[in-house]
């Protein structure tokens, strides 16, 4: 006779073997970051034969050379390709009141009241990414080097920072710059996307951290309008005139 318990044993060790295999494909998908940086398209271009010197036969004419029409021979550098990486660059983006940030050179620099307190939460931000601070004051912080961990890389980096503060008055200048960039055994910190995409990415994790609740929420139009435009006019004459000569500073490096 037909046995159901035979049977039965089959199917639930066939669906588990089926399971197990879906879940090692899942999970190489989930570590793959490739598609988070590469286009996705069609490279046949990428094998096209090189142009070849016309060939003439005997006895016919053709017409002279115009140098409108002349194709150059061009020997391709940098990354074809899957090689390219089609990520935008970061920018920095201030959550903070009256204050504002550039970014130039592998350098964040960021102005902010000193009201707003920022110096004494840097700590936190690193503290939450795991990045050790190998030396502070009140002045400046350096970290120690840590792995970086983003979702558009497979593989982390290993970096170190240093904070920098300058007080002006009632306002502060802090200044963001990486002290090392590695990913594996390759230095990487002479790439300029990829020190800024760090430098800045840092920065802003630290202005995610001290965001006002304001910022997290959709702004309503109406009364919230108003109270904007009253929050705008705040700005004072003298605090306009440090923004503009440290922007003319810093432009001037």
């Amino acid at each position: 006779m037909f046995d159901k318990t035979i049977l039965h044993n089959y199917v639930v060790k066939k669906t588990a073997i089926l399971t197990a295999i879906v879940s090692l494909f899942l999970v190489g998908c989930g570590s793959d970051q490739n598609y988070k940086r590469e286009i996705d398209g069609n490279e046949d271009y990428l094998n096209s034969p090189a142009l070849k010197p016309l060939i003439v036969p005997k006895g016919m004419t053709i017409p002279a050379e115009v140098a409108d029409f002349y194709i150059y021979k061009l020997d391709s550098k940098g990354n074809l390709g899957k090689q390219v990486d089609i990520r935008a660059p970061v920018v920095p983006i201030p959550t903070v009141s009256d204050s504002f940030v550039i970014y130039n050179n592998g350098v964040v620099t960021f102005n902010s009241p000193l009201s707003a307190d920022v110096w004494n939460k840097i700590p936190n931000t690193l503290n939450s990414k795991n990045i050790p601070i190998s030396s502070s004051d009140n002045l400046t912080i350096k970290t120690g080097k840590a792995f970086i961990v983003r979702a558009d890389e497979t593989q982390t980096a290993e970096a170190s920072f240093t904070f920098k503060r300058k007080i002006v008055g009632d306002t502060q200048t802090i200044t963001l710059s990486l002290d090392s960039l590695a990913r594996g055994a390759e230095d990487i910190s002479s790439q300029p996307i990829e020190v800024q995409r760090y430098v800045v990415g840092l920065f802003n994790s630290l202005m995610d951290d001290i965001a006002p609740q304001s910022f997290r929420e959709p702004q309503v139009k109406g009364s919230n309008e108003n109270e904007a435009k009253k929050g705008a006019n705040k700005d004072t004459e003298s605090m306009k005139r440090i923004k503009e000569d440290l922007k003319d500073q810093i432009r001037g490096k």
